[in-house]
């Protein structure tokens, strides 16, 4: 007889069998994709993400001014809310009526004497030794300058078109009709347990943006009101619409002002350049009232961001958003700075001293 075959199948164990990419790689793949995606859907809506928060801006400033509105007179909250809008309308046209007409004849004024302007600059720059030098290097930087400021009354129409100003005025004026409805479709994002902290976040936001945009407009007027005498006091020409442009410009800090200061420097060199050095006293004395006084005061009072945070939120929102992002960049770095503070430092790091980002 055969014998038996005793010999024995291995048996296969757990750690012998095919090995498979397990289930939370998959899962962060899967949310890393995710958010990609939402990342590039984000970016592709960008316009109307940043058209969105002027809208919001926008309804800050309408309700700020129909609160007392509403209070005083003692009537309906929408009601208050159509009377203020149609005041700020009626003043805004008034202030065009009375003021657009002179300012629109000095810009355009303005702008025919520029290429005027830029042959006496060369012709001044040809005469000196330094001069020759810096045309020979720099051969195209005048005309590049001059078709900068010529396009400035079309860039923005300025700031971003007029259709689109028109539009974020309308979403404005629906936020503010109704912002409880949105406030709390806001809210229905978050879980129940935290909707009242995020509520109060977006409370101190709406604030502080309130606060920010007086501080703004006051500093606007006042940089304004300087350029106007000083550049009056000197003889200059056109001195409200240098007056205008520097003040609209400095609604975007660091470059605004520095952008409004070109044309106003080579209409004085198309002067003389006894004319050029005492505009370019008054703006340097205008312009460091406004940075180192001011505006340090009047934002302080009202909300205080750190300047390198403005110029960083410029230089990160302008690639991001176009032109919006730009003239929107230091509101958006207010809000997002109420949040990080309430939201991060205040939530997640439990740290409630006073060593905040916004003051």
């Amino acid at each position: 007889m055969m014998a038996a075959d005793t010999r024995t199948v291995p048996h296969m164990t757990a750690d012998d069998s095919p090995s498979f990419p397990d289930g939370p790689f998959y899962r962060r793949a899967i949310g890393v994709a995710l958010i990609a995606v939402l990342l590039l859907v984000l970016w592709r809506i960008s316009l109307v993400l940043i058209l969105t928060f002027g809208g919001v801006l926008v309804a800050v400033v309408l309700r700020s001014l129909s609160y007392p509105l509403q209070r005083i007179l003692r009537i309906p909250a929408r009601l208050a809310l159509l009377i203020a809008t149609l005041g700020l309308v009626c003043v805004a046209f008034g202030f065009f009526d009375m003021f657009g007409t002179q300012a629109a004849h000095q810009i355009d004024a303005l702008i025919r004497r520029i290429p005027e302007a830029r042959e006496a600059v060369n012709s001044w720059l040809s005469g000196i030794a330094i001069g020759r030098q810096m045309l020979a290097h720099i051969p195209d930087v005048g005309e590049a300058a001059v078709k900068m400021i010529e396009a400035l009354p079309l860039a923005g129409g300025i700031l971003g078109g007029i259709g689109e100003a028109i539009l974020v005025f309308a979403v404005g004026i629906y936020f503010a009709a109704d912002p409880q409805t949105y406030v709390e479709g806001t809210l229905r994002l978050f879980p129940p347990r935290r909707r009242h902290r995020i509520r109060v976040i977006l409370e101190s936001v709406g604030s502080a943006l309130t606060n920010w945009f007086v501080g703004m407009c006051l500093d606007m007027v006042m940089l304004a009101i300087m350029i106007f005498f000083g550049m009056w006091a000197i003889g200059m020409p056109l001195p409200f619409a240098l007056a205008v442009l520097s003040g609209v410009a400095v609604f975007v800090p660091y470059i605004g002002p520095v952008i409004a200061l070109i044309p106003g420097m080579l209409l004085a060199l198309s002067v003389s350049p006894s004319m050029a050095l005492s505009a370019g006293l008054v703006y340097l004395i205008a312009l460091t009232i406004e940075g180192n006084i001011s505006q340090p005061l009047l934002q302080r009072w009202a909300v205080s961001v750190p300047p390198v945070v403005n110029l960083l939120a410029i230089l990160a929102f302008s690639p991001l958003f176009g032109i919006w992002g730009a003239v929107l960049a230091t509101p958006l770095s207010v809000a997002l700075s109420v949040v990080i503070r309430l939201a991060y430092i205040e939530d997640v790091l439990k740290d409630g001293k006073h060593n905040e980002i916004i003051e």
